[in-house]
């Protein structure tokens, strides 16, 4: 084998020789290519192959490597799709974040709706967030990034008392010019030339970060808030809103007769939103808030609050003067069991308030740490005194059982009874 090989590299040689001898010679015609050399070359074996390179793709189409390194890379779209609004994985990464207003429950550009049933306190709650935006404080325990501008759409209730109680009630609050803007006149959130005029204006005096509308219903005069088309013009009218000032657009709205099904009305108003927070007062007499709604992570989360009614003077007439205002209960395990707790009748209070204070003055002024079921029936019956003799005892005996109930007191398990929590 080896001599056939080495044969044939003497043959290719002399060959090789021949022909540029041949190209030497000057009778080579003029424009006849001259044969390249081949050098002598032994075959070469699997391992010595050089691997051939991929075929190039077009420009349209990057190697497999290119679009594994940055799955991001900007590749522009024709200029008619882009003027149509079709966005490459770079444009979406390259658009703004949305800018928090309260840090996990409210940011520009969202559709935001407190509910609650009628007198549940949902207006005095949404003017709070509305005055701590303006003061940029913090809110429920959620941070608030910077201060915000305001427009409150007033159609239901006096205004003026409602501000003056919140700003004598939080030293420090106001609702300053220009930040703070209010509309108390008719206004229709479910007709496009009052939505477009209302954003014009309020662009013209320098923008605004949140709306508040209260209420829903004030706002759409003649619309029916089970319908479907009705509450799909609301919506739109909504998103216009926020798409013309770029603010928040926050709604008061009702529950129904089933508060527990959420906001009334059509569930398309529910499915649009962003953030929906149910307020509703407790058994106690304590304002719940839950998060029932967000896109901004998980749902469920409770705050709590009162409100107390401020004295704010008297009116033209010497008449009283109140105005409500929130204070804020910071949530834990017992504020949550208070909340939840039954509230008492006027019996019940008169009850507990009478064995509270017999067991404070105890025997020979000695408190009384627990007592008998019987003397808690005896001093219960005496508190009743102006009800009619022949019900006394029954109604002493429901309203320490209900004392029982509600944990209010405590029975061991001999029968003896002590003041609960």
């Amino acid at each position: 084998m080896a001599e056939i090989l080495g044969r044939n590299n003497e043959d290719i040689s002399e060959d090789a020789r021949d022909a540029e001898a041949s190209c030497d010679t000057s009778s080579t015609e003029v424009g006849e290519p001259c044969p390249v050399a081949v050098e002598a070359q032994t075959p070469a074996t699997v391992q010595d192959e050089v691997p051939q390179p991929e075929p190039n793709l077009p420009e349209s189409e990057p190697s497999n490597d290119e679009v594994d390194s940055d799955p991001r890379d900007a590749v522009q779209l024709p200029k008619q799709a882009r003027e149509f609004g079709l966005l490459t994985r770079a444009d979406v990464q390259a658009e703004p974040s949305s800018i928090p207003l309260i840090h996990g429950l409210i940011s520009k550009g969202q559709l935001v709706m407190i509910a609650g049933p009628s007198g549940s306190g949902k207006s005095v709650f949404q003017l709070h967030l509305g005055a701590a935006l303006l003061n940029g404080q913090e809110v429920f325990g959620h941070s608030i990034p910077k201060r915000a501008r305001m427009l409150y759409v007033n159609l239901e209730g006096d205004l003026k008392p409602r501000l003056e109680a919140i700003e004598q009630h939080h030293p420090g609050w106001s609702f300053p010019a220009p930040d703070a803007m209010f509309l108390t006149r008719p206004w229709r959130l479910n007709d496009r030339d009052s939505v477009e005029d209302l954003a014009n204006h309020v662009n013209q005096a320098g923008g605004v970060d949140v709306i508040f509308i209260d209420t829903l219903n004030r706002a759409t005069p003649g619309s029916d808030e089970n319908l479907s088309t009705d509450m799909g013009m609301v919506i739109a009218h909504a998103n216009l809103l926020i798409n013309l000032t770029g603010a928040a657009v926050v709604l008061t709205h009702h529950t129904g007769k089933a508060k527990e099904r959420g906001p009334r009305g059509h569930s398309s108003l529910y499915a649009a939103l962003d953030t929906c927070l149910m307020v509703d007062e407790t058994e106690s007499g304590m304002r719940m808030v839950e998060l029932v709604k967000t896109r901004q992570g998980p749902g469920g989360k409770k705050y709590y609050f009162t409100i107390e009614n401020i004295a704010l003077g008297e009116d033209d007439y010497g008449l009283p003067v109140v105005g409500p205002a929130l204070t804020e209960v910071e949530g834990s395990p017992e504020v949550e069991k208070a909340a939840n707790a039954t509230a008492l009748t006027p019996q019940q209070k008169e009850a507990l308030v009478s064995l509270k204070l017999h067991m404070q003055n105890g025997l020979n002024g000695e408190p009384l740490e627990k007592i008998s079921h019987d003397e808690a029936l005896d001093v219960v019956k005496a508190a009743f005194a102006a009800i009619p003799t022949k019900n006394r005892s029954t109604r002493a005996r429901e309203a320490i059982d209900a004392l029982i109930e509600a944990g209010r007191l405590l029975k061991n398990d001999s029968g003896m009874l002590s003041i609960g929590s």
